[in-house]
């Protein structure tokens, strides 16, 4: 029989996708509203059973329920719409129990492993395929233990037994062996998030949009917020965090009027009792990067107008060169710089007169490096998805580390030894990467 589905009062208007339930009469369809619905089947005719609404905007631009799919054993259904670029999964009341991410495009099939109900099968518009092994049916609402946030920065405590991880609205503290949250707070972020750990191991630095919050750490309790940036109205953000035991030094980016971007330097032996020592105003362009040397007298600027080396006395320009924006540091122990321009890190000694070394291998900007292994091995991470290991004193890349799912690598840190990566993604996902041999 033939059925219009018009007649049965679902309102879709247009069905994308249909799939039939594996042991009983009754089918699910994808439709634009976006909703899915399950009819019950029977010889002559369709009956509604349910609809499922997805959480986006209908009627959005080749929106819709583009897949849906029952599970083998028909407990659960998958379906997808392109605007969360997710897969979603409904148990037999309606509830969402779980949602998995990782495509870099919308996904437009699903599909199940034949024989296995904890395999499904995806594919999206920009090429991917990703095979996923789920929960089982009834451990399916462990889904929900991914955390649904984009991580923007993370970092290790000093000693490295705890690490932090910060979205624009959230501050979680986690236990570096078992990988379990312990703590957790919200604060007014920004969708620009950076930190620092301070060197008495007790108070973490993380920025909002204008404001620097001193966090106690042992319960992240936030003790006292900084206002350092200049009366900017909407149009300024903190790009960067360095901490030393005496200083804290901020960047800035402001859309317009570029070149009102400012670099600023607190004295902060006392975190909760901070004070002003010098505002950096003659940067000229949006500032993005920017870091404090080994021994605490050196300042780097990265941003639009390249690196320039300060005196961290007084913000005085020492030295500068023309490239150099995302990522600059300093190197261990040196006054050698590394300033990344493009998919290129470039290492160049402390009037930035020689370079003496080049990182190459990546095909994408270069978003944040860290020191390995006293110094002797650099880990990169990039907005081509990947992070890439080189050899400090050849500039040879000896490894690189890519997921299918990655997207923009925003930074990377590391323990000291390289046994923990943290390499938070804008897919969604914090990449954990615990190499065997460096």
């Amino acid at each position: 029989a033939v059925v219009s589905t018009q007649s049965t009062g679902d309102g879709s208007g247009c069905i994308y996708c249909i799939d039939t339930h594996p042991t009983e009469s009754r089918v699910i369809t994808g439709n634009n509203d976006p909703k899915v619905v399950e009819w019950n089947l029977d010889e002559t005719s369709l009956s509604i059973m349910r609809q499922v609404e997805l959480p986006c905007l209908s009627g959005w631009a080749f929106g819709g329920v583009w897949s849906c799919k029952y599970s083998v054993l028909g407990d659960v259904f998958y379906c997808t719409e392109p605007q969360s670029v997710s897969i979603k999964v409904y148990n037999e009341k309606s509830e969402k129990v779980g949602e998995v991410k990782g495509h870099p495009g919308p996904v437009n099939c699903i599909t199940t492993v034949p024989g296995s109900n904890s395999q499904v099968l995806s594919c999206d518009r920009e090429k991917f395929t990703i095979l996923w092994d789920l929960p089982t049916v009834g451990g399916i609402d462990a889904c929900k233990m991914e955390i649904d946030e984009k991580i923007k920065w993370a970092g290790f405590s000093r000693n490295e037994e705890q690490f932090v991880t910060v979205t624009d609205s959230v501050v979680r503290l986690w236990d570096s062996a078992s990988r379990t949250v312990q703590q957790s707070v919200e604060f007014d972020g920004y969708y620009r998030a950076c930190g620092a750990f301070h060197p008495d191991g007790k108070h973490l630095l993380v920025n909002g949009r204008g404001d620097v919050y001193v966090i106690l750490l042992s319960d992240l309790t936030i003790l006292k917020s900084y206002n350092v940036l200049e009366s900017s109205g909407d149009d300024g953000s903190i790009t960067s965090i360095s901490v030393t035991p005496d200083r804290f030094f901020v960047t800035e980016c402001r859309n317009s009027g570029s070149n009102l971007s400012a670099a600023f330097c607190w004295n902060c032996t006392d975190p909760v009792n901070a004070t002003e020592a010098w505002i950096k105003r003659d940067y000229g362009a949006r500032m993005f990067s920017g870091s404090i040397s080994w021994d605490g007298t050196r300042g780097i600027i990265g941003g639009h107008s390249g690196t320039v080396i300060i005196n961290m006395e007084d913000g005085a320009t020492l030295a500068s060169i023309s490239i150099g924006c995302f990522m600059t540091c300093f190197m261990p122990n040196s006054y050698d710089v590394l300033v990344q321009d493009g998919s290129t890190v470039y290492q160049y000694d402390g009037e930035c007169q020689n370079n003496s070394l080049r990182f190459t291998g990546h095909s994408g900007n270069v978003t944040g490096a860290v020191f390995l292994q006293e110094g002797e091995k650099l880990l990169t991470s990039s907005e081509d998805g990947s992070l890439r290991l080189f050899d400090v004193r050849s500039g040879e890349c000896v490894y690189a580390y890519f997921n299918h799912r990655s997207e923009n690598v925003v930074g990377v840190a590391a323990r000291t030894d390289g046994s923990l990566i943290l390499a938070p993604n804008t897919n969604g996902m914090l990449y954990l990467l615990s190499p065997t041999q460096m």
